[in-house]
C-alpha cells in the first residue's frame, strides 16, 4: 500500500502534482524529494504544519523539534494515525509560501515504480522564491472589440484558401546567372 498526496498551491488554479509515498517515508525524506522535484534549493529550511479533518493545526514538525517531532523522526503512516489530513509545507519562512499536502487516498504498491514517485502533474515549478507563482503556458491575452469578433464560415474558407495555394519550389538545377 502507498499514499496519495496531493499537491497544490494556494493561489493557483494549476499546479497540481500528486505523489505517492510509502508508510514508511519519513517527512525529511518527503523534504528532499519534493525539494529535487520542484528543482529547489537543498538549502532553506522548511517546516509541515499538520491539521486534522476540522482545519485545526495539531502538529508542526521541522528540522528542530516544535513539540511534535522532527522531520526525520515523523512518518506518514505517524501522521495519518493522528488523523492529520492536511499539510502546509512551507517552503519559503520570510514570505510564508506554502504548497499544500492533502492525504488523498491509498493506492496498491505497483512493482514497476520506485517511491517516492509522481503519478500526475500539471503546472510548470513554481519559482523558490518568486512573488507569486505564473504559469505563461495557461494565460491567455483577452481580446478586445471588434478584433475578437469573426464569422465562422469567412475563418474557415481562409484555412481551405491557404491549403489550395502551392509553395514555391527551390529547384536546384537553377544557377543564380
Amino acid at each position: 500500500m502507498v499514499y496519495r498526496i496531493k499537491a497544490t498551491i494556494p493561489i493557483s488554479k494549476i499546479f497540481m502534482r500528486v505523489y505517492e509515498v510509502r508508510p514508511e517515508m519519513n517527512l525529511f525524506s518527503f523534504n528532499r524529494y519534493i525539494l529535487n522535484n520542484l528543482s529547489f534549493g537543498l538549502d532553506q529550511m522548511v517546516i509541515f504544519r499538520a491539521f486534522n479533518v476540522k482545519g485545526e493545526m495539531t502538529s508542526q514538525y521541522g528540522m528542530f523539534d516544535l513539540g511534535s517531532g522532527t522531520v526525520d523522526n515523523v512518518t506518514f503512516a505517524d501522521i495519518i494515525e493522528k488523523g492529520e489530513v492536511h499539510i502546509e509545507y512551507c517552503y519559503d519562512f520570510r514570505n510564508n509560501r506554502i504548497i499544500y499536502l492533502d492525504f488523498d487516498g491509498e493506492d496498491e504498491e505497483n512493482r514497476k515504480l520506485t517511491y517516492p514517485c509522481v503519478v500526475e502533474e500539471k503546472g510548470h515549478n513554481p519559482g523558490q522564491f518568486a512573488d507569486k507563482y505564473e504559469d505563461y503556458m495557461y494565460q491567455t491575452t483577452p481580446v478586445s472589440g471588434a478584433s475578437a469578433s469573426f464569422n465562422d464560415e469567412d475563418d474557415d474558407e481562409d484555412d481551405e484558401d491557404d491549403m489550395d495555394k502551392p509553395e514555391e519550389i527551390y529547384d536546384e538545377n537553377e544557377s543564380d546567372e
